[in-house]
């Protein structure tokens, strides 16, 4: 069995691998990437010293509020658990926070401060600087090309699977701000009345496929997915919030390797005890094994059966 792992190594500041090893010679390789995965306060604070940009004051809200918080514990979860199985697992966890550019998202010449097609944008508005975003746009190209490496080793030599893990928060806010405005538009959007009234995201959302339906990736590990959270007393739907749109990099991987990668969303409300919007949340490890455990079940299987 190939030692993927091997070939891989961490970029201070950009991107983190953890690798789990089982005892033995694996029996097969899972990759998790998790993309927003600069979850702590310590990441942004790396970065935005480093920026000449006059950021938003209590910028950090927006930070904590939009960080994917509970998907790094989760693939660290699925990591130990796995690899006591006998699977060789790599976490490849990103450190750039998405506050400042987020590394999935395709940066195009237009890629600066407007919405695509509902997703946010890879650089937000209110990076002014053209330094900071050039330096920014070097991060972001840095993260790919040791994740590209990542999926190739892989899904490519070792013929294994990819998940690419997120969180999302647990109603959908919908802000369309993204410049020096966005903390306060945040603030007015949760006011306790005012939040109540956008609409609830799922407990799990599988983000498997285009919106035109001319895509779906690993269609088979969806449908898994799906009975697996059934069986635990969670509901998981299919592309209920978002799709796997043209302007992320989930589709660019997603599509190389059609058959062999899965996005899964977890919400921060059922990780998280509790989710706390403009602060730390506090992260529940018993949460965080009911809601990763349906997802180690499938891959496992899955794995067995490819190897």
């Amino acid at each position: 069995m190939i030692d993927v792992a091997s070939t891989l190594s961490s970029v201070d500041g950009v991107c983190d691998f953890e690798v789990h090893r089982p005892a033995h010679a694996p029996r097969g390789w899972l990759l998790i990437e998790v993309p927003h995965g600069a979850t702590r306060k310590s990441d942004y604070d790396a970065v935005a010293g480093r920026l000449k940009s006059e950021l938003p004051a209590q910028l950090e809200h927006f930070f904590f509020v939009n960080t994917d918080i509970g998907a790094p514990e989760g693939a660290q979860w699925l990591g130990r658990t796995l690899s006591a199985q006998g699977f060789g697992v790599v976490v490849a966890r990103c450190l750039i926070p998405r506050t400042f550019i987020d590394t999935n998202r395709v940066i195009t010449k237009s890629s600066g401060g407007q919405k695509v097609g509902g997703m946010t944008p890879a650089v937000p508005g209110y990076i002014s600087d053209e330094g900071d975003a050039s330096m920014l746009v070097v991060m972001h190209g840095v993260y790919h090309s040791v994740v590209n490496a990542a999926y190739a080793s892989v899904c490519g030599m070792a013929k294994g699977l990819a998940l690419q893990l997120h969180s999302f928060a647990p109603r959908s806010v919908n802000i369309e701000k993204t410049d020096a405005g966005i903390v306060e538009a945040l603030h007015q959007a949760y006011v306790p009345e005012v939040y109540a009234k956008w609409p609830e995201r799922p407990a799990v959302d599988l983000i498997c496929a285009t919106e035109d339906g001319s895509f779906k990736s690993a269609p088979h590990l969806a449908t898994a997915l799906r009975a697996a959270y059934l069986e635990a007393g969670v509901v998981a739907e299919e592309n209920a919030t978002y799709h796997l749109h043209p302007s992320t990099m989930g589709l660019v991987y997603a599509r190389a390797h059609p058959d062999q990668v899965v996005c899964v969303e977890l919400n921060r409300g059922l990780v998280a005890d509790p989710f706390v919007p403009f602060g730390v949340s506090p992260i529940s490890a018993d949460r965080i094994a009911r809601m990763a455990a349906p997802i180690g079940r499938v891959l496992a299987e899955a794995m067995a059966q490819r190897g």
